[in-house]
């Protein structure tokens, strides 16, 4: 069998690769380094890895973890004959030369993508958001403008994710603000155009023409009185139509590295039943979850079903670890399957 056409994101494994520690704050004994990451994907018939090139990673609690950061990344990946897809961060958390001096670092290390969040928002819950979304909008704009011909001159494409903040037009708008620059474009999260109410084949459509990396994340789909949850799950097992998605973004023309992401071990509610929350979107953005509808009808489970993942029972490090590992393994065999 030939190799699977995709890469290996180290968010799949918070708690192996020293994100996140168990509930009761254990940490894993020996975190999954970037190199492990890469032979774990290699071992799994992948063609690639995604990760961060900095020494210092943000964690999943604020903290820095030390990384084996190195600037021969190029030349491992290469020995290996493995792709890497750069993954940056929050685009406003550092100065642009930050940003720009990370492009290069990248281009040397044979990325052609780099991806990178708008924001930190979660659950598409913008209400305390600081200085609100329409000033956030506005200023990262005026970051792209002034880092997208850095990545221009260095042929590398800066990729934003759909980080469960921004809706499908958030994205269109922001690459009209960059006169949609090839050294723009989309990192698409399959699962988190949940997270702004909106269904997942009509985003994908929307925006399919600026894709330019995918994370290919699954989610089951519950219901509860905020409005319904999002629950990590192993690829094939949850409400995310991947071949309908893949279909799309196939025929947009750039060369797509899609990268494995399990989603993250806490529960995400959607609390679209809460009038407040909808202030903060346009007003079109109503109807866009009428599309939404038919899907939950369709996916939504009951909310007395029990879906706690290992992590979020308080199971022990080794346990949490294991579940990590089996749901991404449950996640490469689907995508070998439908590749």
């Amino acid at each position: 069998m030939g190799k699977i056409p995709f890469a290996l994101c180290g968010y799949s494994l918070p708690h192996v690769m020293g994100y996140l520690p168990t509930k009761d704050g254990q940490k894993v004994a020996n975190p999954l380094d970037p190199l492990g990451l890469i032979l774990a994907a290699k071992e799994r018939n992948l063609v690639g890895a995604e990760f961060s090139l900095a020494a210092l990673v943000p964690s999943f609690d604020g903290a820095l973890i030390e990384t084996a950061g190195s600037s021969e990344w190029g030349s491992v990946l290469e020995a290996h004959d493995m792709k890497i897809v750069a993954d940056y961060g929050a685009l406003l958390e550092y100065p642009a030369e930050h940003l720009i001096a990370y492009l290069k670092t990248a281009q040397e290390a044979g990325a052609k993508t780099v991806r990178a969040v708008l924001s930190h928002i979660l659950c598409g819950d913008r209400r305390k958001f600081p200085g609100g979304w329409d000033a956030h909008r506005e200023a990262l704009a005026k970051r792209l403008q002034e880092v997208v011909p850095h990545a221009e001159a260095l042929g590398v494409c800066l990729a934003v994710e759909n980080h469960q903040d921004a809706t499908s037009e958030d994205l269109l708008w922001l690459a009209e603000q960059v006169n949609y620059s090839p050294a723009f474009g989309v990192t698409l999260d399959t699962g988190n155009p949940l997270a702004v109410a909106e269904e997942p084949i009509a985003y994908t459509e929307a925006i399919a023409s600026i894709i330019r990396h995918i994370h290919l994340k699954d989610y089951k789909v519950y219901r509860c009185t905020e409005g319904y949850r999002l629950v990590r799950c192993s690829a094939g097992q949850g409400a995310v139509p991947f071949p309908e998605m893949l279909a799309i973004v196939a025929q947009n023309g750039h060369e797509v590295l899609p990268a494995v992401e399990v989603a993250a071990q806490a529960t995400r509610t959607i609390p679209v039943n809460e009038p407040d929350w909808w202030e903060h979107y346009p007003a079109g953005q109503k109807a866009k979850y009428e599309a939404v509808l038919p899907f939950l009808e369709k996916y939504a489970l009951p909310s007395d079903i029990p879906y706690s993942s290992a992590w979020e029972r308080g199971e022990s490090s080794d346990v949490v670890a294991a579940e990590e590992w089996q749901v991404v393994n449950e996640s490469v065999a689907y995508f070998a399957s439908i590749a």
